[in-house]
């Protein structure tokens, strides 16, 4: 396989011995001889088609970007890597789960890597698949199980308040996705109360190799504990029972409408030849674990400073699309030079009745009216969208950056202070023309219909403006909200919370 061990329990950080008896760990790396599988040859097969670089595809679909995962799992030969802040307990989780459990079967190597903000719910499922022999977990940075979180959490701020919010998922080294999705059924736009927008990129050629590089400095670092670790912590079954459950709680929702909609169709295709993949140039570019080690918040990460670099050189327009929007002062500052230069900045982010945090709402209002006031373009996303059902929620989970239509960045990474300073990031940069331009395209084109936008009055106060076949309407109040929202949200921006969001 190509795999280098070692045995480094030994050499686990001491901060981890206090919250529970560290196993034994194994070091492993990448398969870099994967040339003979089904994927590399259809890699193949497309470069010498079209000579580029990297070929690279957007995901903006829910079910495609759900279908080509699990068909990218069922034509695995040799190793899957997958990142993720989150994993759930539902349709998605469970597909994935059954995926991952199949492709052990054949032989396949799996690595899972999971954030340990929210894994606790599912302990026991991923310690049922940990038993698989070809199948470890392991969870960054994790909590302890023996007692609250909350008063571990408190007690040990500084450690756990630093997450790892990246995300990739990479199949024999060959095919690799990366962009804003979790794995749970409201990233992959499932019809359910609640459901986010979202992006992910696939990716063929030299940059699949960079992320499986970046993977394996985040799987062999000393915050990657095993899963095992809470092995007599949590009462877990076998991993043939947890199949069962999962199979049977799949065929529970047999008639869902998202079910019947996830398909491998785009994974054939990649794998015949006729996946219309987008001749580019694409980096990786990531954090390290190391970032949170540093317990001075100021510390600028590798991340943010690309970006920072990308965005400042651009000409004609830059597009950012961010979930969780906080400039803060500086990032006004920034903003306003480049319209000053003849730049148009449109920013994108979740209005207070479509965020699901009110908190980071609170603070990202106060630079609502600085932006405006120096040119900046400055929409919110509406609750409920025409095409969606309408009891459904939708809330904004990408994060975009294109610059003149020629270059764009697709990740994890929020223009916040938990992004810039906390959390550990990635993303992946892609300079085509056609791509980022048809990115842009298609965004501004969708915002009539799906987001407010915000102006200024003559006595400078904010209004948003909706865009309706019936004509344009003018909403003087956070729309779409009780003034009980309203009124608990202003009192939230009154706390000293900016650093945290």
């Amino acid at each position: 396989m190509g795999m280098l061990t070692t045995l480094v329990g030994t050499r686990l950080p001491a901060k981890y011995h206090k919250f529970f008896k560290l196993p034994a760990r194994m070091d492993s790396w990448k398969d870099s001889d994967t040339a003979g599988t089904a994927l590399a040859r259809a890699a193949l097969r497309w470069h010498d088609r079209h000579g580029a670089v990297c070929g690279v595809l957007r995901l903006n679909s829910g079910s495609d970007a759900l279908g080509i995962r699990l068909g990218l799992i069922d034509r695995a030969e040799r190793t899957i890597d997958i990142q993720s802040y989150l994993i759930r307990d539902d349709i998605s989780g469970n597909l994935i789960g059954l995926h991952l459990a199949a492709a052990a079967d054949r032989g396949v190597r799996v690595r899972l890597l999971m954030d340990d903000a929210l894994t606790h719910t599912i302990d026991a499922g991923l310690l049922s698949l940990d038993v698989h022999e070809n199948i470890e977990v392991r969870v960054f940075n994790p909590f302890p199980r023996r007692r609250s979180r909350l008063i571990s959490f408190i007690a040990n701020f500084n450690i756990l308040n630093r997450r790892m919010h990246n995300k990739s998922f990479t199949v024999d080294n060959q095919v690799t996705i990366v962009g804003g999705r979790n794995l749970a059924d409201e990233y992959f736009q499932s019809g359910g109360k609640a459901e986010f927008i979202d992006e992910d990129l696939l990716a063929i050629g030299p940059v699949v190799d960079d992320v499986s590089d970046g993977f394996d400095e985040y799987w062999n670092s000393q915050e990657a504990i095993p899963i095992n670790a809470f092995n007599t912590m949590v009462p877990h079954s076998s991993l043939e029972d947890s199949t069962q459950q999962g199979e049977k709680y799949l065929e529970q929702h047999r008639d869902s409408e998202f079910l019947k909609s996830v398909n491998d169709e785009l994974a054939a295709r990649l794998t015949g030849g006729s996946l219309a993949l987008v001749p580019a140039a694409a980096y990786v570019v990531l954090d390290y674990p190391e970032k949170i080690r540093k317990l001075l918040p100021r510390t600028n990460s590798i991340t943010s400073v690309y970006l920072q670099q990308m965005v400042a050189v651009a000409e004609t327009e830059l597009i950012v699309i961010s979930p969780y929007f906080v400039p803060q002062q500086q990032g006004v500052e920034f903003f306003g030079r480049l319209v000053r230069k003849g730049v148009r900045v449109i920013i994108i982010s979740n209005s207070l009745a479509s965020t699901n945090h009110s908190s980071v709402h609170a603070v990202y209002a106060r630079y609502r009216k600085p932006l405006l006031k120096r040119g900046v373009e400055l929409h919110e996303l509406r609750p409920q969208l025409e095409s969606s059902d309408a009891t459904t929620k939708v809330t904004l989970h990408s994060k975009v950056a294109t610059v003149d239509r020629a270059k764009m960045f697709v990740g994890s990474f929020n223009l916040d202070p938990r992004s810039l300073y906390l959390n550990t990031e990635m993303g992946m940069v892609v300079e085509s023309d056609e791509l980022a331009g048809s990115m842009a395209e298609s965004i501004l084109a969708s915002l009539p219909d799906i987001a407010y936008k915000l102006q200024l009055s003559e006595k400078g106060r904010l209004q948003w403006r909706l865009q309706a076949a019936s004509g344009d309407e003018l909403i003087t109040t956070e729309p779409q909200t009780t003034w009980w929202r309203r009124f608990k949200t202003k009192l939230l921006s009154f706390l000293p919370i900016e650093s945290q969001m």
